[in-house]
This record gives structure tokens, sequence and C-alpha cells, in this order.
């Protein structure tokens, strides 16, 4: 936006001086500012036509931009008579506001290294018009205008090393965002769903069924089987059952914790460090003492009778 904005002005400015002499004066910088204006139809037309970056049309138009206005300040001294004192003094103010707002420009168009060599440019120039001509130099608003670029050159240094600062932060942080998305295999909208899934909803029934519909298939399988096992957690915390069956011993009930999580009988046998027909002979004790049918479901049976112990 800076960019264009600056263009226009360029664009529609200019041509009030070396076209209908509405402002400015004449002769050389009529055709310095023909050689502005031409500079930025020619940059404008390069970046809209994708031929030249937005950095480089910017960084080149405020270049050459100041260049010209550095030829006229130093044309301006070559020039000076002692009768034509006060008139290529109001030329010198011209051109140094001009450079000024040339540099205003790019410090807040943030374009690196562009305010460095606008004002390397501007200093030089004025250099050389103090030693061709001090007295045209010897103006208070010489100091004025040079003392304004200084502080905004500085200005420019310490935003624009904050803005790297600012541009390394972001990109660790999305390669960090990257990589974990790519750990799970998930798109950032279905990472931003599950966040709020897990954090926002105080229970099943407020859940947000649009933030449901960015979750796969996958995860929500993934999901579904995550509450099975901490469901089954929760109950294992909350349910004393050595109180609801105080038949068993703690052997017994330690494999019906296992089997309340549906574990395999290997998985038992793993997680207890026994043999398969010790776990199969306890668990057949389990049935035993419950009194159970062979065609009864153990895990099914422990389960409902957990929930009548609970709603009693």
């Amino acid at each position: 936006m800076v960019y264009l904005v600056f263009s226009a002005m360029i664009i529609f400015g200019m041509p009030l001086h070396f076209g209908f002499g509405l402002i400015g004066y004449e002769g050389i910088f009529q055709i310095i500012s023909f050689a502005v204006w031409l500079c930025g139809v020619v940059f404008l037309i390069l970046y809209l036509s994708r031929r030249l970056t937005l950095m480089k049309a910017f960084f080149w138009l405020s270049v050459l931009f100041q260049l010209f206005e550095s030829v006229g300040i130093v044309y301006i001294a070559v020039m000076t008579r002692p009768d034509w004192l006060e008139v290529h003094q109001k030329l010198l103010l011209v051109n140094e506001v001009l450079s000024l707002c040339n540099l205003i420009v790019v410090c807040m168009g943030l374009v690196p290294r562009a305010p460095t060599v606008v004002f390397f440019m501007f200093s030089v120039s004025m250099g050389v018009s103090y030693a061709i001509c001090p007295e045209v130099m010897l103006s208070q608003f010489v100091l004025l205008f040079f003392f304004g670029m200084t502080g905004f050159w500085v200005y420019s240094l310490v935003m624009q090393r904050l803005v790297n600062s600012t541009r390394h932060e972001i990109s660790d942080y999305k390669q960090f965002q990257d990589s974990v998305l790519d750990m799970f295999h998930m798109s950032k909208t279905e990472l931003v769903a599950l966040i709020q899934l897990c954090r926002g909803a105080k229970c099943a029934g407020e859940m947000d069924k649009g933030v449901m519909s960015h979750l796969t298939e996958q995860t929500r399988h993934n999901l579904i089987a995550l509450g099975d096992y901490l469901q089954n957690e929760h109950r294992d915390q909350t349910t004393d059952l050595s109180a609801i069956f105080p038949q068993l011993t703690p052997a017994e009930l330690g494999v019906a914790r296992l089997i309340l999580k549906n574990m395999t009988l290997k998985e038992i046998a793993v997680a207890t460090d026994k043999s398969l027909s010790n776990v199969g002979t306890v668990r057949g004790n389990i049935r035993k003492k419950l009194g159970l049918a062979p065609e009864d479901d153990l895990r099914e049976w422990l389960l409902a009778a957990i929930k009548r112990n609970s709603r009693s």
C-alpha cells in the first residue's frame, strides 16, 4: 500500500511540474521531474506485470528518486550566483523536502537497505554542494533537514532489526507448527478443532457440531478409542471392586480390573507377568465365584454389576 501510494503521488504529481508548470521551476528541474515520473510508471508496470518483486520495485524507485534529487541539489550549488542566492536557497529547500519525503516513505515501507542508501546519497550530495558553494548551504533549513533525515535513518535501522527478529520468530514458529502437524498427520484446521473440543466444551451435548465436522474419520475413531480408555481409567480410580465383589481375592480383583479394560488373556499375562494358563485359571475362578453361566460374557457381567452398585 505504501508503494502504491508513493507511485500514485509520483505519477500524478510530477506532471504538475514538467507538464503543466503549475509548481516548481523550469530548466533542468523539469527534466528531473520527468525522469522521476518515468521511473514511477516503469517500475509500477514491471511490478504489476510481476516482472519485479515488490521490494525490488520499491527499492529502485526510491534510490533513483533520490539520485535525481541529489543531482538537482548539486546542480543548484554549481549554478549559484550571488544575485540568485535567495532563489537557489528556495530551490534547495524544495529538493530537501522531496528527499525527506522519500526517506519517510521507505521507512514506512520497511524496505531493506533503502533508507541507508537514500540517506547516504543525500549526505554525499549535501557534502559536495557545500564544498562547491558554502553560501547556499548555510541556510538554517539545511541543518534542520539533515538532522531530521538522520533521525529517520536511525529509526529505520531499529525498525528493520525488529522486523527481522519478528520474521525469524514467525519462521521458527511456522516450522514448529508444520512439524507438529506432520507428526500427527493433521491439518491446521483439524488441530484447532480438536483443541476446541477438548478445552472448550463442558459436556458432550455442548460440543459444536460445526467444529466436529473438521475432524477426519481416523481422528474420530482415535477419539472414541481414547474415550473408552479414559472411561476405564476413571472407573478403575473411582470404583472399589473389593466392596462390590468381596468374594474375590486380590489377585482375582487385579485380573478383573484388566478384564474391565477389555484386555485379552495374552495382554493380561504380559501385564501381570504370569503365564497364559495361570491367567486362564484365575479367570475361571472368577467366573465360578460369581456364578456365571458358560454363555455369559465376563466383562459385560462385571460392567453390569458395577452399574447396579453405582445406582444403589
